[in-house]
């Protein structure tokens, strides 16, 4: 028997073209990775690599959930599906981006079930319920809509202030960029290793901004995003390619920022118990409200503090 595809549609008040770029060059802003990702509270993101779509984790651990099989930016993306799985019986997802009057209905078909054999239709009931595709597309509109929002100046107390936040992810890009970096004289980071580090932290605070969406109980621990086998795991999947890093740093910045902005006022005044470590010296050990960890510290110490570590292997 033939199962009928899943259908699932949002409508968002972009053009089509900027909800395709949304859609697929930010996947990790929006998607709820916390309950529909295979690494949880642990990914440091999901993203559109050579043609396929790729979770990883904090620690460097990655997981193929499908390949593109067309890409027409503004108006349809198709892959297969097959998250954690081998490939061998992969379903199909189509992603339409329909023009309307006043924005773009975003479309999701899901089909081929047939290839799961007697696990058809409980592979079908799984993408069909409350919680799938639909709650997905949920939070792709509003990841949207928080931009619309934002770019007409509607901040308010309804969006914090990010600017200091993406000025100084800015700031320490352009350094990166800046490139004519020397090996450290005291056995500390590399050039490659700091970005790293600063592209695994932007994803940790992102997996605790998930959280939080989701109402659910947070902490905030750096051990992951300290530790050098972390850092030389996500170095070397880029076979030290620092141009390569500073843009995974880059997605990573802006993916946070979408989802500090998405986050309610209660929500960033929340206490998160966190545990920071520098340098083998833990700097803090209590909870702090979460809009000043992910955002006035991450803006005015951290960003800074790695600008500089970047200027002085410049001999800066």
């Amino acid at each position: 028997m033939t199962l009928s595809p899943v259908l699932r549609a949002v409508h968002v008040r972009r053009s089509p073209q900027d909800c395709f770029d949304l859609f697929t060059t930010r996947v990790g802003a929006w998607w709820p990775l916390g309950t529909h990702g295979l690494f949880h509270e642990g990914s440091a993101g999901v993203a559109f690599v050579d043609g396929a779509l790729v979770e990883r984790s904090l620690d460097g651990r990655t997981a193929v959930w499908g390949r593109v099989t067309a890409w027409e930016p503004g108006r349809r993306l198709a892959l297969t599906w097959h998250p954690g799985g081998d490939g061998s019986t992969p379903t199909s997802v189509v992603v339409d981006f329909l023009p309307v009057a006043d924005g773009t209905r975003v479309e999701v078909t899901h089909s081929g079930w047939e290839v799961l054999g007697d696990g058809a239709a409980a592979g079908r009931r799984g993408y069909a319920g409350p919680n799938a595709w639909g709650w997905v597309l949920e939070h792709f509109a509003d990841t949207a809509e928080r931009r619309v929002d934002a770019a007409a100046g509607l901040t308010g107390s309804d969006l914090p202030d990010t600017a200091a936040l993406a000025a100084a992810s800015q700031a320490f890009l352009e350094q990166a960029r800046a490139g004519g970096f020397a090996g450290p004289s005291d056995g500390g980071w590399t050039a490659a290793q700091v970005v790293a580090h600063v592209a695994l932290t932007s994803a940790a605070l992102a997996a605790v901004g998930r959280e939080l969406l989701e109402g659910r109980e947070v902490v905030f621990d750096n051990a992951l995003v300290e530790s050098r086998d972390c850092l030389d795991a996500l170095v070397d999947a880029h076979a030290g390619d620092l141009a390569a890093l500073v843009e995974v740093a880059d997605r990573a910045a802006e993916e946070h920022v979408l989802l500090v902005e998405r986050l309610s006022p209660d929500q960033l005044a929340t206490k998160v118990p966190a545990k920071v470590v520098d340098g083998g010296r833990v700097v803090l050990d209590e909870p702090v409200p979460w809009g000043v960890l992910a955002v006035t510290v991450q803006a005015g110490r951290h960003l800074p503090a790695h600008t500089a570590q970047l200027r002085a292997l410049q001999g800066g």
